[in-house]
């Protein structure tokens, strides 16, 4: 391991982040007057950024197909805890049973 290596520190943002891969993420824009809110999957995060598949290729850099670096500021889980009926360990979708019919009265 490089000596910078050593010396970095893990950052807490991208801990959560890194916890959540595939999760659905918002993007709020920095900038008010752009209001750029724009959703999307986590697919990877580096040890300074987090990316995002927004459903569009990255104007940018081609060779990362839809992942597109977003700084962790700008993003917000959609859902913070695991959905009801799902797997509290892994937050896999668990098979639900049907819905509850109750009898007339």
């Amino acid at each position: 391991m490089s000596k910078p290596a050593r010396r970095r520190r893990a950052n807490p943002a991208l801990e959560i982040f890194r916890h959540h891969i595939g999760a659905r993420v918002t993007y709020l824009g920095t900038t008010a007057a752009r209001g750029a809110v724009e959703h999307g999957v986590i697919v990877d995060v580096d040890h300074r950024m987090v990316y995002v598949d927004y459903g569009y290729a990255n104007p940018v850099c081609a060779e990362l197909g839809n992942a597109i670096a977003t700084h962790p500021s700008n993003l917000r889980l959609e859902t913070a805890v695991a959905q009801p009926g799902s797997c509290d360990h892994c937050g896999t979708a668990a098979e639900r049973p049907g819905p509850v019919l109750h009898a007339p009265r």
